[in-house]
């Protein structure tokens, strides 16, 4: 074998092991680990993600009462939790940072609600969900 035959075979054995560590490290889901683990919410508690440019779940389904939201930014931008009944606003939550969860306890009468976040036009990019009270 020749001399740039064994240097060419050497290079590819030390590098190797290097690129197979870059590319599984691409390849894990990174997002997840820098979010840390989620944070169980309390029975009866409605637990709501918000991300670029949805909320999950985007449709909801209370009985009327006292109803408490805890919304989780698992996005990379600000969003905040707007609670409309037509053109009024209900409730909001503001300033809900990627990382951070807020609660809000809502007393809801029945009727058909819609929630949004409108910081920056997100509700023009789809993050808007319906949200449904029933019962009196």
């Amino acid at each position: 074998m020749s001399v740039a035959a064994r240097l060419g075979r050497r290079l590819i054995v030390a590098v190797a092991p290097v690129a197979l560590v870059a590319v599984l490290a691409a390849c894990g889901g990174g997002n997840a680990a820098s979010q840390g683990p989620a944070t169980p919410v309390p029975s009866g508690t409605i637990a709501v993600e918000a991300r670029e440019y949805a909320f999950t779940p985007a449709t909801i389904t209370v009985p009327a009462g006292a109803v408490t939201f805890s919304i989780r930014n698992v996005g990379s931008q600000e969003h905040e939790f707007e609670i409309f009944k037509g053109d009024q606003v209900v409730d909001e939550v503001e300033g809900i940072v990627p990382g951070l969860t807020k609660d809000a306890t809502v007393n809801l009468a029945a009727g058909d609600y819609t929630f949004v976040c409108k910081l920056n036009g997100h509700d023009q990019l789809g993050m808007k969900g319906t949200l449904t009270v029933t019962g009196g």
